[in-house]
């Protein structure tokens, strides 16, 4: 059993953040799919309502954090790290993904992704490229894993939802396929994110889209 990480463990360091906003680079999770991620949703609920279930308006993949976006960031040197990465994305070619199963990290649940290993690389190239200019986290470069969140943990006693999601009606669960044609940097406000469904739907907004390849529209 994965020892479980609950919110409160760490809502101090998120209240923290303030008004202050994170930029991210993700890939938004097409609503044709929704139905089928807030089914199972509505599974777990049943089982357990008290943890945080994401907000099917928020369901996305987390490619890259960039970093805190404070009053004193410089503007021009911001606007030069979203060129390269417009750079290194055009240099990955659209690619499809399939939505597949469940499992747990120990703060979530989230559906499993399988990309051929395309956000993997996206995630490195940054990393890579812009060594310094960006944040580094614990899980990113090899220890990235592609998901979509659907619940944090809000209890430490989840014993039963994770047995749920390992049975193989859950874990081996079709949620369906998409194209990846591209991506999205967005300025996510931490305190919003984490809190009531309610609160989720006004924690994202919209900074820049990139196209993946030489896409012309």
């Amino acid at each position: 059993m994965i020892q479980v990480t609950p919110i409160s463990d760490y809502w101090t360091q998120i209240l923290n953040t303030g008004e202050t906003n994170y930029a991210g680079l993700i890939y938004r999770v097409p609503p044709r799919l929704w139905r089928a991620l807030i089914s199972v949703q509505k599974e777990l609920k049943l089982m357990d309502e008290r943890q945080l279930y994401t907000s099917p308006s928020t369901f996305h993949v987390p490619i890259k954090g960039l970093g805190y976006l404070g009053e004193d960031m410089d503007r021009n040197e911001y606007e030069l790290l979203l060129a390269k990465v417009k750079t290194i994305l055009e240099m990955i070619d659209p690619f499809k993904i399939k939505i597949a199963g469940l499992a747990t990290f120990p703060t979530a649940i989230y559906a499993r992704i399988e990309d051929g290993g395309n956000f993997k690389k996206i995630n490195k190239a940054i990393i890579d490229s812009l060594k310094g200019k960006v944040d580094k986290s614990p899980f990113d470069d090899e220890e990235f894993v592609p998901h979509v969140t659907l619940a944090t943990f809000a209890t430490r006693d989840v014993e039963p939802l994770i047995e749920k999601i390992e049975t193989d009606g859950f874990k081996d669960r079709d949620f369906g396929m998409a194209g990846v044609f591209e991506v999205e940097a967005v300025r996510i406000n931490l305190i919003l994110a984490l809190g009531p469904e309610e609160t989720q739907d006004a924690s994202f907004s919209y900074i820049r889209s990139f196209w993946l390849g030489k896409f012309t529209r």
